[in-house]
């Protein structure tokens, strides 16, 4: 009995000692085959410092283009997939929700780095990257869910196949669901939109000075900076533009529109006017990196403070605001094409 025991521990070292000093080798699939994870990804280039992500390339007005490669454990070539721009694709098209049209990326507004993919050797991942040029910033469009950039696969080397679906009719469409028994990978409809670096949630402190129909004097200011008050309502109108949805009550403490334009110099200087009707804005301000010391978390933070007035509804406010950077708010997004 003891002789078997010591039989069987010595096969276990022997076993343990293979699977220590070898790695363990894994057959591959019977091919290979590239494609487009997503086939319609919205990618948002973020201006300005966001913690949360490396957003390095946004800032140089960049982003990348990926493909993958499956069917391998390891892939021991460098990859390479053509690829080429097909408006077409577009055509008839619509976003699910907005209802607006689905719109190829004007060529003035980008370029790609090259006609191809390459997947190197011991990665699965490859992109191209596409530059974004000043013309591209300059359109009102680019800030919203506008633009694609469609791009498809041509060919591949090193690889057996792109996943090009298994079609059910005699002419199917990419983007029409229904014409696929399997659904194509080799195309992505590549949606760009972008933020401005102003464009944030903040914590919101400061003191409104009423006369008119409203008189006294607001002091906002939390003990602690997490505590202030929060603000969502930021949008992008440009490089240098935003729209700031501030909160506004009447005299009767009902809830009137006020859209405020801050309009941003290269230094960080904004004038503040406004953007609707019946409310009369004037006053400055200015963005500040890491402006304010020792705030939320321990930490510096960016921080906007503006000085203005505001009329509306026989009330004249006059307030001074510190709006302290909270987070940028870009999360990943997808949308659905739809036939018009």
């Amino acid at each position: 009995m003891k002789k078997s025991f010591l039989i069987l521990a010595a096969m276990a070292g022997a076993l343990f000692t293979a699977c220590e000093n070898g790695d363990m080798e894994f057959p591959d699939y019977k091919y290979s085959a590239v494609y487009f994870a997503y086939q319609s990804p919205i990618r948002t280039i973020t201006i300005g410092e966001d913690e949360s992500v490396d957003n390095s390339l946004d800032n140089e007005h960049k982003c990348q283009i990926m493909a993958t490669v499956s069917g391998v454990y390891e892939n021991k070539k460098n990859v390479e997939i053509g690829i080429r721009i097909d408006n077409t694709l577009c055509d008839g098209f619509m976003y699910e929700g907005t209802k607006g049209d689905i719109l190829p990326m004007p060529v003035s507004h980008y370029t790609l780095s090259d006609d191809k993919i390459v997947i190197k050797k011991g990665q699965v991942l490859g992109g191209v990257t596409v530059n974004l040029t000043d013309a591209y910033f300059s359109d009102p469009k680019s800030a919203e869910l506008n633009y694609v950039i469609p791009v498809v696969m041509t060919g591949v080397q090193n690889a057996d196949t792109i996943l090009q679906g298994k079609a059910q009719v005699a002419d199917p469409h990419r983007l029409n669901k229904a014409d696929w028994e399997v659904q194509p990978k080799d195309y992505t409809l590549y949606a760009v939109k972008y933020v401005s670096k102003y464009d944030s949630h903040y914590l919101r402190r400061g003191v409104d000075s009423y006369s008119g129909n409203k008189t006294g004097t607001e002091v906002r200011h939390a003990a602690y900076v997490e505590k202030d008050e929060t603000i969502e309502g930021f949008s992008t109108l440009g490089l240098n533009k935003v729209q700031w949805a501030r909160p506004t009550k009447n005299a009767a403490g009902k809830n009137i529109e006020a859209n405020l334009v801050l309009a941003f110099d290269e230094s960080g200087n904004c004038t503040v006017t406004s953007a609707s009707d019946g409310v009369v804005v004037g006053g400055n301000g200015k963005f500040v990196s890491k402006g304010d010391k020792n705030s939320w978390g321990g930490k510096d933070r960016d921080v906007l403070y503006l000085d203005y007035t505001m009329d509306y509804d026989g009330i004249h406010c006059a307030t001074k605001d510190t709006l302290v950077v909270h987070y940028r708010g870009v999360k990943a997004e997808w949308f659905n094409p739809v036939k018009k």
